[in-house]
């Protein structure tokens, strides 16, 4: 029995050591709040393409670690401490790829820890909370929402320009 707990131990560490193989992309915007990303190997297109539509840019992806909260609460995969240093984000949201279009998502904030709900959400529902926690990360600092108008000249096909409300 001692032996098979052996056993068990060294597998959960493998699973969670850094050498296992997920790795993480990391998206962060001007205000200095990101999004973690891991596996990057199973991340959709779309889900890349919508969060970089919200203005943050992948900045940098690597080999995630097994980290917990500020408060030493909850464990998931994110980038290293030492990549959250390097580009100075504080608050950011980790998702967590299962499937295509089923994900879980988790917030880091200095101040309440790692949150991490169990439910696992859809792409579409995705789309609706990634916004609503950056504005909850900006508190009273919030960003006007981007405004969309249209561009259009005698001649050409009208276009779309965001006006940002910074």
């Amino acid at each position: 029995m001692k032996k098979l707990s052996s056993i068990i131990g060294l597998l959960f560490f493998l699973w969670a050591s850094p050498g296992f193989g997920y790795e993480y992309q990391l998206y962060k915007n001007s205000e200095n709040l990101g999004i973690v990303v891991f596996p990057k190997a199973q991340l959709p297109e779309e889900l890349d393409q919508y969060i970089q539509s919200l203005m943050l840019e992948p900045i940098e992806s690597g080999e995630a670690v097994m980290r917990s909260g500020s408060k030493g609460e909850n464990e998931t995969f994110m980038m290293p401490l030492e990549i959250q240093k390097k580009h100075s984000i504080e608050k950011f949201m980790v998702i967590q790829v299962l499937t295509q279009f089923r994900m879980m998502i988790g917030v880091f904030d200095p101040e309440w820890g790692l949150t991490l709900p169990s439910s696992v959400f859809g792409f579409e529902d995705m789309k609706k909370n990634i916004p609503k926690t950056l504005n909850v990360f900006r508190g009273n600092n919030k960003r006007k929402e981007i405004l969309w108008k249209e561009n259009s000249h005698p001649g050409l096909k009208p276009r779309w320009t965001p006006v940002s409300g910074r």
